[in-house]
């Protein structure tokens, strides 16, 4: 995991560029490494219009522990203490999960994950009741 600070557009640049090779390196398509990319120089550049700024996180995820990267995870951190200021809507197209906390103390928190569509596999074992 990767943590940078968002300051300046230098950085909102850095970062969008550290989630798109992210993006290759679990292997979504073109079409969803640009909405990932899209989506992280959003919340950057929402960052660097904040007086208090804040930093964000990219990794690349499993859905189990252990499992080959299938997804990739992306966390912001506004560092405004008051209530939320993100309007989160918008990231419900593009997430497939979305989890949005606002801690007094520390800030708004949140966290989306996109996960790569898998194929479906069939030379499973498993069998519907009845079949053996």
């Amino acid at each position: 995991m990767e943590m940078f600070r968002i300051q300046e557009l230098s950085d909102a640049i850095l970062v969008r560029q550290k989630g798109r090779d992210i993006a290759r390196m679990v292997g979504f398509n073109l079409v969803d490494q640009t909405v990932i990319t899209y989506t992280i120089s959003e919340l950057a550049l929402y960052l660097i219009s904040l007086s208090e700024k804040g930093h964000m996180t990219i990794r690349a995820i499993g859905s189990h522990k252990g499992e080959v990267k299938s997804g990739i995870e992306v966390r912001l951190f506004d560092h405004y203490r008051g209530p939320t200021r993100v309007n989160p809507l918008w990231f419900e197209k593009v997430a497939a999960d979305l989890d949005v906390t606002c801690d007094p103390l520390r800030g708004t928190m949140i966290t989306f994950r996109k996960w790569k569509v898998l194929p479906l596999r069939i030379d499973s074992t498993i069998c519907a009741a009845g079949e053996e």
